[in-house]
């Protein structure tokens, strides 16, 4: 099943405008001028980062695209997973995070359908992978 996410919007915005107001502010140093113009083209292309996770039936696999460019894709089989972690990202948002052997942890949070974690508690269970939850999950 594939799940789908997008960038928080609201706070990159914020932070775009923030550096455009710097680099209106900065105009008379040149090499500030040239880190905030970076900065501001990395806020930019945030705006457009997308997240898809998908669970097959023996990988999981994590994709991270910029517009339509696939920027990083993970794909990991059960005997690479150490464990999955269950716990909060705030009150209100679960968060699950893959622990692999080798590379970078898989984070899955705000993925739609919800029904993400449930989906990877059943992978877990189906391949016998170590679950933890914290006491607030």
């Amino acid at each position: 099943m594939l799940f789908k996410a997008t960038a928080q919007k609201t706070i990159i915005f914020s932070l775009l405008l923030l550096n455009a107001l710097l680099l209106i502010q900065a105009v008379q140093y040149k090499a500030l001028d040239f880190l905030l113009l970076l900065a501001i083209l990395c806020s930019f292309l945030s705006m457009f980062l997308r997240y898809e996770f998908q669970i097959d039936k023996d990988t999981l696999t994590y994709r991270t695209y910029i517009l339509w460019f696939k920027v990083y894709a993970k794909t990991v089989k059960p005997m690479d997973i150490k464990r999955i972690v269950f716990k909060r990202l705030s009150w209100k948002t679960k968060l699950a995070v893959v622990q692999v052997e080798k590379g970078w942890n898989m984070r899955i949070a705000l993925f739609n359908p919800p029904n993400v974690f449930k989906e990877l508690e059943t992978f877990a269970h189906e391949y016998d992978i170590d679950i933890r939850k914290t006491a607030d999950y």
